[in-house]
């Protein structure tokens, strides 16, 4: 049901982008024609149905052709809105000129849209498929001396499915193993939420090596996927699935919290006393959301890793994201003997653009307070 919704919420937010995108585009190009404005308005109609069957299309089959018909509709997504964001600015360029009785050329005009679209475009596909390295490091109180100058890497979004798949994640992988992490964190969205093939997904997991171990837990897409589909193509391989669990691995206590839409969800009680958490012990929690910062602080966790947000992964929503999350949208933090970690993640949700937030690793350096 919750996908239902979140599709339906969607799918509405981007024919309400459309229709805005049919209006900047009229005016720019100065459309007065009613024929020529039915054209523009049927074109925009046949994108934004393309978007929605080409969504229902790689949910029910997985191949070649419903996983490129699935790119570049949503490709058409970002550009579309990169076109609204060029278009505005030519208009804001149009109206300066205007007020200082000074005028632009088309020509000039034109070339800054075309060009703006072309490198908004561009950097966008290869900040969404070349990560880059964060690096932390962060103090822990009482860390364990096993756990004390060690490098963990922390990753999440990689959305694998119809756009992030086999080669890719063998590539991300093999960048990982190059920081030589003591362990690594995977706080959710490892799956984009459509059903694929992903037998190959053991032969990538296999070769990451980590030797205090690899840790996961549940996001909202691995919901959508669904959390049983997801322990299934996960059984063969080393990683620890955290679904609402801990474990303690040389004093250090792991906690993974599957994603949850329960707004009235209460940390501590739920989860904490069920496994025997000990807020007098070192901890690290595994949140896929960067929500119920209070609960996490107050239940004594040291170190919260979390992902979710993309950092608004297309510009300028990544404004709207910081909003939404209280400030928490994307960073890290510190207060007091807490600190939190939000990754823009690996990979990119709908269009295979990132104009905000270029993808990443997290490598985080574990120091003792």
């Amino acid at each position: 049901m919750m996908q239902i919704i979140f599709f339906a919420a969607s799918s509405l937010t981007f024919l309400a982008g459309q229709a805005l995108f049919y209006y900047i585009f009229i005016r720019f190009f100065n459309i007065v024609s009613l024929d020529a404005q039915l054209i523009v308005a049927l074109i925009m109609i046949i994108l934004f149905i393309n978007a929605v069957i080409s969504t229902y299309f790689i949910h029910k089959w997985d191949n070649f052709f419903t996983r490129y018909y699935y790119i570049i509709s949503f490709f058409w997504i970002g550009l579309s809105l990169n076109l609204c964001l060029l278009a505005t600015l030519v208009g804001v360029l149009k109206v300066t000129g205007w007020a200082f009785n000074s005028s632009v050329s088309d020509l000039y005009l034109k070339t800054i849209f075309f060009g703006g679209v072309i490198f908004l475009s561009a950097a966008g596909i290869y900040r969404a498929f070349w990560p880059k390295i964060v690096e932390y490091t962060v103090a822990i109180k009482d860390l364990p001396d096993a756990w004390d100058n060690q490098t963990v890497v922390q990753f999440s979004d990689v959305h694998l499915g119809a756009v992030y798949r086999k080669n890719f994640f063998s590539w991300l992988i093999t960048r990982v193993n190059e920081l030589k992490p003591a362990a690594v964190f995977i706080p959710g969205d490892l799956f984009d939420g459509m059903e694929a093939g992903f037998d190959w997904i053991n032969h990538p997991f296999t070769k990451l090596q980590a030797p205090k171990g690899i840790y996961y837990s549940f996001g909202n897409h691995d919901l959508y996927l669904g959390f049983n589909r997801v322990s299934d193509l996960l059984k063969d391989n080393p990683v620890e699935v955290l679904d609402n669990k801990m474990m303690v691995v040389d004093g250090l206590q792991i906690i993974g919290i599957s994603y949850s839409f329960n707004s009235d969800f209460n940390l501590e009680a739920e989860i904490l006393k069920q496994v025997n958490y000990n807020p007098n012990q070192p901890s690290i929690l595994l949140l896929h959301a960067p929500k119920n910062i209070n609960l996490a602080k107050k239940a004594g966790i040291d170190l919260q890793l979390s992902g979710h947000t993309h950092d608004g992964q297309l510009w300028p929503f990544n404004y709207v994201v910081n909003w939404a999350h209280k400030g928490y949208g994307y960073g890290f933090f510190q207060e007091g003997n807490f600190s939190l970690i939000v990754t823009s993640g690996v990979g990119s949700w709908g269009p295979p653009l990132r104009t905000a937030a270029r993808s990443e690793i997290v490598k985080i350096t574990l120091k003792k307070k």
